[in-house]
């Protein structure tokens, strides 16, 4: 008999929510009922994906980022915010648990989402967070807190391979955790050689970060000739109201499957280098150029690792040159999977039982 399993991924981005849907449409295969709880546009992306199942509304974190004050700074400052919203969530939850008689919750990044009396699951990349140069000294202290936090789930699951890290060091840790595959919404095609877009320009994160690279971007598109699809990461937002060149096409948000197709028809992908996206384009062996949000540690270090590895060229958002940056990601390889990880998320839901 199936279980009633509540899933609850962050929305700080669209990236927790992403990688929700494989875990959840094979939550759903195996006869399982699922229930989603988030907030923001993450909410909007996953009632899209999934329209027939349940959804509940939890307190939004609202994380925004600055435009010229570095990263960490701004965090700190909405860190109490942050803590009520983890009190808050607890709450919610816990009644969603009780009225609903849910059997396992699983969250992705949400602190606040777990529960004494059913089985809980967090899911995170994370385990050691990234500090700047400046604030180094504070690491330690950081992901002490942050380890107490998950130690109160019961089990810790990461989206990454046990021996072949996608995540670097950002997983190295003696918490115990299971391993669960690179886990992604996309399963690879058979190669089409036809391609339609020779750029295609995924947009996502907290403002104002995504509007600044948007404009970038789409100024300095103005002196490119090639065809290019702009994908704003806007999921349930219905204008359309961002002006642009007559060779770009722009949309606000595309379905997984939608998406996989344009993916598959582009030559290179411009996007951000969240750990959702890079496990994306790792399963469909695409090529990319990154671009790091600002003073957002985790990012620029998975496109650096990246970069040394020669798999994918990336860049500074403040001297992102666009005909320099198609000029050097020649030269790279992009990504080529090696390992698949479905089998790792099939044991861990086994497990789960």
């Amino acid at each position: 008999m199936g279980k009633r399993i509540l899933i609850t991924p962050l929305d700080w981005g669209l990236g927790h929510a992403t990688r929700c849907i494989p875990i959840i449409q094979e939550l759903l295969d195996q006869g399982n009922e699922v229930m989603i709880a988030s907030s923001g546009l993450a909410l909007n992306l996953l009632k899209e994906e999934f329209p027939r199942l349940t959804f509940f509304e939890l307190p939004s974190y609202k994380a925004t980022y600055a435009k010229w004050l570095p990263l960490m700074i701004k965090v700190f400052w909405q860190s109490p915010y942050f803590f009520y919203v983890i009190s808050k969530e607890h709450t919610v939850v816990k009644k969603i648990i009780d009225d609903y008689k849910i059997d396992v919750i699983i969250s992705d990044n949400r602190y606040g989402c777990y529960s004494e009396k059913v089985k809980s699951i967090f899911i995170t990349h994370q385990l050691t967070i990234l500090m700047p140069k400046g604030l180094v000294w504070l690491q330690g202290l950081i992901n002490y807190f942050n380890h107490n936090l998950i130690k109160r789930f019961d089990t810790c699951w990461v989206p990454d391979f046990p021996d072949q890290r996608l995540t670097g060091k950002l997983t190295i840790t003696s918490l115990p955790v299971f391993f669960i595959g690179s886990v992604s919404r996309f399963t690879k095609s058979p190669p089409n050689p036809v391609k339609l877009y020779q750029l295609l320009i995924l947009l996502s994160g907290p403002e104002p970060q995504r509007t600044l690279l948007e404009d970038k971007l789409i100024h300095q598109l103005e002196n490119y000739q090639g065809k290019v699809m702009v994908v704003r990461g806007l999921p349930g937002v219905l204008t359309n109201i961002l002006p642009h060149p007559a060779h770009v096409e722009v949309v606000n948000h595309l379905k997984a499957g939608e998406l996989q197709q344009v993916i598959e028809k582009s030559e290179i992908i411009i996007s951000r280098s969240g750990y959702t996206t890079i496990m994306d384009l790792y399963a469909l062996e695409s090529k990319a150029i990154f671009i790091a949000t600002p003073g957002q540690t985790e990012q620029e270090y998975l496109a650096e690792k990246l970069k040394q590895a020669n798999v994918v060229y990336s860049d500074n958002q403040d001297r992102f040159n666009l005909k320099e940056a198609i000029d050097k990601e020649k030269s790279y390889k992009g990504f080529q999977q090696s390992e698949l990880g479905r089998q790792f998320l099939l044991d861990a839901i086994r497990m789960m039982s």
